[in-house]
């Protein structure tokens, strides 16, 4: 039986390059590097403002794919579409949760 160990696998770093003008780029800034010295306020609504622009990306990119079928990517829209649901359901989950919190902080007395 032939095992390899560790130090026997190698292999080379392939970097990936954007080779398509119609594919999604990489947000460049996290938001923690955006909120690094808010409050607690500022954080929730840059995070609130950033499902926003999911919301409105997804948006005008599935307008343009019915306007221009050509200048999008099927997958792009896809991809936008699926995560600006997962960041509203995200979004909608904290904020039940901290209005349970928030609920159950104030009934303790």
């Amino acid at each position: 039986m032939n095992v390899l160990s560790a130090n026997m696998v190698t292999g080379d770093k392939i970097p990936l390059n954007l080779t398509n003008p119609k594919h999604l780029s990489p947000n460049s800034q996290s938001l923690k590097e955006k909120a690094a010295a808010g409050s607690f306020g500022d954080i929730m609504l840059q995070s609130l403002d950033k499902v926003s622009g999911d919301q409105q990306f997804a948006s005008s990119l599935a307008e343009q794919a019915i306007t221009d079928p050509d200048s999008v990517d099927i997958h792009d829209l896809t991809i936008s579409q699926a995560k600006a649901s997962m960041s509203l359901n995200i979004t909608r989950n904290i904020l039940s949760r901290l209005v349970q919190g928030w609920k159950d902080i104030i009934n303790v007395r």
